[in-house]
């Protein structure tokens, strides 16, 4: 369906639906590299330019004219591989090493034709200098009924959140209407991204044409700084935080190869995350599909999440491999963030199908599953029974709207989830839980 304008991305003061001009740059977003030291901007026009620049300074300077640098841009033609083979150029650009606790403005610009053309003027901050850090995290957005968006918009404003993570499925979908439909949305959400970097992971409702929406239009995430070869798979280290992306839609459309070469390349991330866990203790792994979920009568919950948990079977040996739980519990993850099922549910620490450690949260003995697939998917929500029974390890379950934050410090990881109503406007807490480390 064509998207429409509802209560949600309808904005007096942002015309993102508008006809842009065929080198005026568009689809602004940011993603950081390690600690916040460089950031990345990607950007789009509708024809290629013949130069594109990427400008940056320090909001605050003593100086009468701001310290403008000009970043190098690197620029590809994308095939939207539909039945029209419409074409958009891409652009992409990263800073030099910025200035811990700044907060920099920048603007992207195309020329051709013996004119430029300008976006509008964007800010974004580094890392501060203090221990603590926040992040907005969310999952399953669309175009339309993206009920949680305009709080993200204005929690973007404010600087309190560093990056913001995605747990996969956007716009529904990105490859509709030769790809008009991922501009759209990509412009749209322009107004949370070109200010609070994206650092997010695929869904299924990425997978058309061997991700190729996703490889391209998030190719400013630090995927060749993770040693892998697309933008599906990366990680990043943040403070006391190491952060990994990994795509569980191996499970489901990737051969029995690209399975252990996945699992592989996220074994060797995490043994070289442990060997610094002292400086950063915690570990969240984000992507697309839950391992546990209670929503009733789910082949996700059921079949799906045994596979990726424990491993499809080997038609061959009729073996079990390339199981993601055996290397979460090896590597003592923390955090396990997830979205696809269109709702909320929080674990205790889980194992093997049980509470793990009676469930206790300082020093957890295995990872918690946090399922927030629930920001603003086209279609309802996922409801739960209202009767159970539930699983011991199922702690809260919500089956409206929201999104959730999380702060870190070195000892403690705590994750909140705010209910957004049906008008957009912000609700109750829904659940907020603390992990500790360290002494009792």
């Amino acid at each position: 369906m064509w998207p429409e304008p509802d209560r949600y991305n309808s904005y007096p003061d942002v015309d993102w639906n508008r006809t842009y001009g065929a080198i005026e740059p568009q689809q602004i977003h940011l993603s950081l590299a390690d600690e916040a030291k460089y950031a990345r901007v990607e950007f789009a026009t509708l024809s290629p330019a013949e130069h594109a620049v990427f400008k940056y300074w320090p909001k605050k300077t003593h100086k009468s004219s701001p310290e403008i640098v000009e970043a190098e841009v690197r620029c590809w033609e994308f095939d939207n591989e539909g039945d029209a083979h419409r074409t958009i150029a891409l652009h992409r650009a990263k800073t030099k090493k910025l200035r811990a606790a700044t907060i920099y403005q920048y603007k992207v610009g195309a020329y051709k034709d013996s004119k430029w053309f300008w976006s509008s003027i964007y800010e974004f901050h580094t890392a501060s200098r203090r221990k603590e850090f926040s992040f907005l995290a969310i999952a399953d957005i669309g175009l339309n009924n993206a009920v949680a968006l305009p709080q993200l918009i204005e929690q973007s404003k404010a600087h309190k959140y560093d990056f913001m993570t995605l747990s996969g499925d956007q716009a529904y979908d990105m490859k509709d209407f030769d790809g008009q439909k991922g501009d759209q949305y990509m412009n749209l959400m322009q107004e949370v991204w070109a200010r609070v970097p994206y650092m997010g992971v695929p869904g299924n409702h990425e997978g058309y044409s061997n991700y190729s929406q996703y490889k391209n239009r998030f190719k400013n995430l630090p995927f060749e700084d993770s040693h892998f070869d697309n933008p599906v798979m990366y990680s990043f280290n943040y403070k006391s935080l190491h952060l990994v992306s990994f795509s569980t839609e191996v499970y489901f459309d990737g051969t029995d190869d690209m399975i252990l070469t996945a699992i592989n390349w996220l074994d060797e991330d995490l043994t070289e995350a442990n060997k610094h866990r002292k400086e950063r203790p915690w570990i969240i792994l984000i992507t697309h599909h839950p391992v546990y979920c209670s929503a009733p009568g789910s082949e996700d919950c059921g079949s799906n999440a045994a596979r990726i948990r424990d491993g499809p079977v080997n038609n061959v040996t009729q073996e079990h491999f390339g199981a993601l739980e055996p290397l979460l519990l090896k590597h003592k993850v923390d955090l396990y963030l997830t979205g696809h099922v269109h709702n909320y549910e929080r674990t205790l620490p889980v194992a093997k199908g049980e509470v793990a450690g009676n469930g206790v949260f300082h020093n957890a003995a295995s990872y918690v599953e946090v399922i927030n697939g629930n920001a603003g998917p086209p279609e309802s929500t996922v409801l739960f029974n209202t009767t159970g029974p539930y699983p011991n390890w199922s702690a809260v379950r919500y089956d409206s709207y929201g999104y959730s934050t999380v702060k870190i410090s070195p000892s403690s990881l705590t994750f909140t989830h705010h209910q957004t109503k049906l008008d957009g406007s912000l609700g109750k807490i829904v659940d907020n839980f603390t992990l500790t480390k360290g002494r009792k």
